[in-house]
């Protein structure tokens, strides 16, 4: 029987399910569960299931799993290999917004600039929108001007839970 492609890990949070895939090593993609109205308290890892695992992906899924628990708490960690793919811009601004140190924030305006195309602050927007790596690649830490929040593919309690406990460290 073949190892299967790409392996994956459920945290099950007291939020939802956080569901990470890894492939040859690096992390494809982290799906938060949708959480509009932010509960009482902040989410915490209840457990951990690997359903669909490949030996060469192992160590990746735990340098993931230790970093979604820093990141939950606000803490720095070694963020893992994660998969570089996707249009040249969208790239660029991802690259962009690892370089976003924790506690900071930009503006989609500086996203654009920080990627090499000042003028192109809604493909910025776009970038941070259709990032199949949120918080490996923090997208949260991108606002619209004036500071309000935008958006969030996981929806804003996400990104303000995340901005809150990012700026208390």
């Amino acid at each position: 029987m073949s190892e299967p492609k790409q392996s994956k890990l459920v945290l099950h949070t007291t939020w939802g399910p956080i569901v990470i895939v890894a492939q040859s090593g690096r992390i494809v993609s982290c799906d938060l569960p949708r959480c509009d109205r932010a509960p009482s308290e902040g989410p915490r890892i209840l457990r951990e299931e690997v359903p669909l695992s490949n030996r060469r992906d192992v160590a990746v899924l735990k340098q993931a799993a230790r970093f979604v628990r820093a990141a939950i708490a606000g803490r720095a960690a070694p963020v893992p290999p994660v998969l570089e793919d996707g249009a040249p811009f969208f790239l660029a601004c991802r690259r962009a917004m690892q370089r976003i140190p924790l506690g900071g924030s930009v503006t989609y305006r500086e996203l654009a600039a920080n990627a090499g195309s000042p003028a192109a602050v809604r493909a910025a927007g776009q970038a941070c929108a259709r990032n199949p790596l949120c918080l490996f690649v923090p997208c949260h830490r991108v606002l619209a001007a004036n500071g309000r929040l935008g958006g969030f593919s996981a929806g804003l309690a996400w990104k303000e839970y995340l901005l809150r406990v990012e700026a208390r460290r």
